[in-house]
């Protein structure tokens, strides 16, 4: 007679970890596909450059999101951390996971598929973030990279969501990747969408950070295209989240591991 091991609580709290530093790292690697072959950085998009696509430099902050991700996965295995969530975590693996995929189907250069990928990790990446900020973590520097890695990469995919979802109507719609009333469109949905989760999750900053960033990105973008109104909707679009933020962090009941 032979039985079934069922994983307990225990041994699946001992694998996410692993799961997760795994993940992170083979987001880090995947990008090696498209040195080898065509395609693009992550939230970059296939598809064309339309006026809400942020300056290219602005992209530069994917080395500081896997930077963040990867200290923070061998954080939690390495420093005697408390008070992570599955849920959290197991949202960190779809995430990441979801992040080399990205990379993978931006070599194939289809708009739709890469679109795809990216409300996956947009979908995580929230789960996650909204996770995060219930978590007790300990100590205390661990709470803040944590919600540092978590937010940062929560509010950059959730404003990459966007561009993407338009890159892939401009290829399937045939909409105007010159056009700009469409785009503004989009930009404020991006905006209420970034103000909403910024609410949410208490101001978490990271989330603000990148939110702000990518915004930044598009109005030097717009600047230089000579779009006033592009750079008009996302210079407000930063300043309603950045009001958003702070108003929501001055109103929040104060937590010791906030950030």
């Amino acid at each position: 007679m032979t039985s079934t091991h069922v994983p307990s609580t225990s041994d699946r709290t001992q694998i996410l970890p692993w799961a997760v530093l795994g993940a992170a790292l083979l987001q880090v690697v995947a990008p090696l596909v498209t040195l080898l072959g065509p395609g693009t950085s992550p939230g970059g998009g296939s598809g064309p450059d339309l006026l809400i696509t942020p300056v290219g430099w602005a992209f530069s902050i994917w080395g500081v999101i896997y930077t963040l991700a990867i200290a923070q996965a061998v954080a939690e295995l390495r420093a005697g951390t408390t008070g992570s969530s599955p849920r959290r975590q197991v949202a960190q693996v779809v995430l990441y996971v979801g992040g080399a995929v990205w990379i993978g189907l931006a070599g194939l250069d289809s708009s739709v598929a890469t679109a795809a990928a990216l409300l996956v990790m947009a979908g995580a990446a929230l789960v996650a973030v909204v996770a995060v900020v219930r978590e007790p973590l300990a100590p205390r520097w661990f709470s803040l990279l944590t919600r540092a890695s978590v937010g940062l990469y929560a509010g950059w995919v959730t404003a990459a969501l966007f561009l993407n979802l338009s890159t892939a109507a401009v290829d399937v719609a045939g909409l105007d990747a010159g056009r700009a009333s469409w785009q503004i469109a989009v930009l404020v949905v991006a905006a209420v969408t970034l103000v909403g989760f910024t609410v949410v999750t208490g101001g978490t900053l990271g989330y603000v950070l990148a939110g702000v960033w990518a915004l930044f990105g598009i109005t030097v973008t717009a600047r230089s295209d000579g779009s006033d109104a592009i750079a008009s909707a996302a210079v407000a679009g930063a300043v309603a989240l950045a009001a958003a933020a702070l108003v929501t962090r001055l109103t929040a009941p104060r937590s010791p591991a906030r950030s």
